[in-house]
């Protein structure tokens, strides 16, 4: 049997009717009314399968002793996808829904979301080892229902990250806000404390006398020449402004590359992108499985 498409494949399957001490010369086999002969087949109703087709053949039976009758009844077997739509299918339908819920709880409710998140993930580990266990034994690794346990494993696990994910940032963010609120803090403290320079002339202004030949002194002094009352140089005043404020502009771009500016923004996106990304699979799925 190949159940690659299990629950949606279709088996043939024969019943054979062989005679086990008289060979072809002693007797034959044949169908009497052909199709005919078997009978019930129509009205069978079965919990997993349902009869789409039948017919009957006569053929011999070939061995070492001789050759002997043979009556074959071919019969196709469709499996109920129903059945397993409400035993498998569903549930794991709803426990990936249920998943979904912890994108609505804040992420401030660390017990509730990890509670939901783990609870889903056994859950439906519960489940795919139920439906293995209850699956027939065949030389087929993967079938369609494994597959589709999978997805649904993946959608819940994935939903688990994304809380993990979304409480990382925000500590994070909090952590980050804190820090530069810290910064600041100690930048404004230092400004606070430090003195200005204040520019004053060592010589003041001399009038030229009338005829006298001497010229006002220049009041204009080099860099080297400015006194601060503290005894720090202009130059150095600057280069310390533009040093904090690379500092400040330094952090806004770090803050900016490693830190989601808004962290609910996360769950905000999940409640779209699980709903819509599991749906499209869904199609895909059965798209695949029931019209290829």
């Amino acid at each position: 049997m190949d159940l690659t498409k299990y629950p949606m494949d279709r088996q043939e399957c024969t019943l054979q009717l062989e005679s086990w001490g008289y060979n072809l010369q002693d007797v034959v086999f044949y169908w009497t009314r052909g199709n005919d002969s078997v009978r019930g087949l129509d009205t069978l109703r079965l919990a997993q399968y349902s009869v789409e087709s039948y017919y009957t053949t006569v053929a011999e039976a070939v061995y070492e002793t001789g050759h002997y009758p043979k009556l074959v009844l071919h019969f196709a077997l469709r499996r109920n996808v129903l059945f397993f739509i409400l035993e498998t299918y569903v549930p794991s339908i709803l426990l990936v829904v249920l998943s979904w819920v912890s994108f609505w709880i804040s992420q401030s409710s660390v017990p509730a979301r990890t509670c939901i998140g783990v609870t889903t993930v056994l859950t439906m580990t519960t489940l795919m080892m139920g439906a293995r266990t209850s699956l027939p034994n065949a030389n087929c690794f993967i079938k369609a229902i494994d597959v589709y346990l999978g997805i649904c494993f993946t959608f819940i696990f994935g939903a688990l990250l994304e809380y993990a994910c979304a409480h990382f940032y925000t500590m994070q963010h909090q952590t980050i806000e804190e820090i530069y609120r810290e910064l600041l803090r100690e930048l404004n403290e230092s400004k606070g404390h430090s003195s200005f320079p204040i520019m004053c002339s060592t010589q003041p202004k001399q009038q030229a006398e009338v005829g006298s030949t001497v010229q006002d002194e220049p009041t204009e002094q080099s860099p080297t020449q400015d006194v601060v009352m503290n005894g720090e140089a202009k130059e150095t005043t600057k280069t310390q402004g533009c040093g904090l404020a690379s500092i400040k502009d330094a952090s806004r771009r770090a803050a900016k590359m490693f830190v989601v500016e808004n962290p609910h923004n996360i769950d905000r996106q999940a409640r779209t992108v699980f709903p819509t990304a599991f749906f499209f699979v869904n199609v895909l799925y059965w798209l695949y499985y029931l019209c290829l």
